[in-house]
């Protein structure tokens, strides 16, 4: 058969991380969940188990906004409405009221011109970098970055890959220093908050460091930030890393699937550049949107 070796080489490769310890091996399958009453939160039931309720503590889903009765209303009736799925890609007619009325919702709570909801969070970063990138671009990440940005970096057109150590912003100034002639742009790109440490960006200094280098790259220094696990859940308004800090990245990112308790990312930034996001994104343009009671919760 075409796959023998193939399978064998995975075989042994799987024994070797089972060897190691680092195998993720087989996943707990949630078979029911008990809604949050008399002063306890959700108990989720585990295939295997019975009937022992167990509390779910490596969740990401912050306020527990999944499981409001409001949310799980307004989704089901615009699925009623609508169907279980947006049955096209966005630009053949897979554009619906609720994904248009979440994109309004989002870029007003975030104070940006316009938004775009993407499938993911991690997609939503992924085609962020490989629009706005170009073979004269240097990119400029993070250490500790998320894995959405290490891959979307490697996908991404680009002159060059940097990484400055974590949080280190002369190390960041380092970088796009010795880019200068280089490259015709950089995107500095990193989270808001780290999704490993907890910690969070400066977004007020890396922006300003951003716009001292603009000037001197042809196509700018435009400063990215995917804010996922600080939006929702950090701030006293829940707008994140930027309300923290009082900075401003020039495109940032979310995600509807951690506090916001659905599915889905998002992208907010100046208008024009939603559009180039609309007319180049491949990860837009051939993927299906989240479906339309995804959407309505958020933009009811």
């Amino acid at each position: 058969m075409p796959l023998t070796k193939l399978v064998e080489d995975l075989k042994a490769q799987l024994a070797h991380l089972d060897a190691a310890g680092t195998a993720k091996g087989s996943e707990h399958v949630v078979v029911a969940v008990k809604r949050p009453g008399n002063g306890k939160g959700p108990r989720f039931l585990l295939e295997g188990f019975g009937s022992r309720e167990f509390i779910r503590m490596n969740s990401n889903s912050y306020l527990g906004l999944g499981l409001r009765p409001e949310l799980i209303e307004a989704e089901e009736r615009a699925s009623q409405a609508f169907g279980v799925g947006p049955g096209a890609v966005r630009f053949i007619s897979g554009t619906y009221g609720e994904h248009i009325a979440l994109e309004k919702e989002l870029a007003a709570f975030h104070g940006r011109p316009a938004a775009m909801v993407a499938g993911s969070a991690y997609t939503a970063v992924a085609g962020v970098l490989f629009s706005f990138s170009t073979p004269e671009t240097v990119l400029v990440s993070d250490e500790l970055n998320h894995n959405c940005i290490v891959n979307g970096m490697k996908l991404a057109p680009h002159k060059a890959r940097k990484v400055y150590g974590h949080l280190d912003l002369r190390a960041l100034e380092q970088r796009l220093e010795e880019s200068l002639g280089q490259a015709e742009g950089a995107l500095v790109i990193t989270d808001g908050v780290f999704s490993m440490r907890g910690d969070h960006a400066p977004i007020d200094r890396i922006a300003e460091i951003c716009r001292k280098y603009d000037a001197r790259f042809t196509r700018g220094c435009t400063l990215v930030m995917d804010d996922s696990h600080g939006v929702g859940g950090f701030g006293t308004t829940g707008r994140g890393t930027e309300e923290v800090t009082g900075g401003t990245a020039d495109i940032l990112i979310g995600t509807l699937g951690k506090a916001m308790g659905v599915n889905g990312g998002y992208i907010a930034t100046e208008a024009p550049l939603i559009r180039w996001l609309r007319e180049k994104n491949p990860f837009y343009i051939y993927s299906n949107p989240i479906a339309p009671g995804e959407g309505a919760p958020g933009g009811t």
